[in-house]
């Protein structure tokens, strides 16, 4: 009984080191990705010094949402015996509100630790990743946000900006596909969602809100 144990777990650690050692027709690969876009921040609720105050903190009843550009780059790897797995590291900015009355603007930078998950499809020998790969990719990020608050009139010589900048925890979540053109170079589509709480100290007075943005971008990818 127990050599035919014996027998069954060796067979077992064969085929591992068989599987483990097989050639891959994937590679590994590095890939840095630039990308520009527009972001919408969803309207939301904020509180100074502990009590909601409106209007919000874009534009209150005059819209919903506040759009800006945002850019970033992204920085990755996809494992060779997991082709469809891997990670990468991306840096961003935008600004929460954009052209738009609102007694805030808020810059954002989010520095994202990404998980990523692909599907290889239209393979060649070329091409063993495939050249069409749809994508997901989720992970913490750490936002560094700056909020700006604008008083008096400038051509009265009142004019007077506080700021204050804060860094917080947020969530990064993206689905896309990218489009191989060529051996190193590709074109990204995405959606992107993000995520934060943060909380400043403006005019000695402590301001709260938790914005959510949907991202909407296009991106050249380089392939190492």
């Amino acid at each position: 009984m127990g050599g035919g144990h014996s027998r069954t777990l060796l067979g077992f650690v064969v085929l591992l080191g068989v599987w483990l050692g097989a050639p891959s027709q994937s590679r590994a690969e590095v890939f840095s990705d630039l990308y520009i876009g527009a972001s919408i921040t969803s309207d939301s609720p904020y509180k100074v010094d502990g009590v909601v105050q409106e209007p919000s903190v874009f534009c209150g009843t005059q819209c919903g949402s506040a759009w800006s550009p945002v850019g970033g780059l992204r920085v990755g790897y996809f494992f060779e015996r997991f082709a469809w797995l891997g990670v990468a590291g991306d840096i961003s900015a935008f600004i929460e509100a954009w052209g738009i009355q609102s007694p805030y603007e808020i810059t954002a930078i989010p520095i994202s630790a990404l998980l990523m998950f692909r599907l290889p499809l239209i393979k060649d020998p070329e091409h063993p990743n495939g050249r069409a790969q749809p994508y997901l990719a989720v992970g913490p990020s750490l936002v560094i946000t700056t909020a700006e608050l604008a008083s008096g009139w400038a051509f009265l010589g009142t004019g007077h900006v506080d700021s204050d900048t804060s860094v917080d925890p947020g969530l990064d979540a993206r689905v896309g596909l990218r489009l191989v053109a060529s051996d190193w170079i590709s074109v990204i589509l995405e959606y992107r969602l993000t995520y934060l709480s943060p909380a400043w100290q403006v005019e000695d007075r402590r301001v709260e809100t938790q914005l959510w943005t949907s991202h909407f971008i296009i991106g050249l990818g380089i392939h190492y």
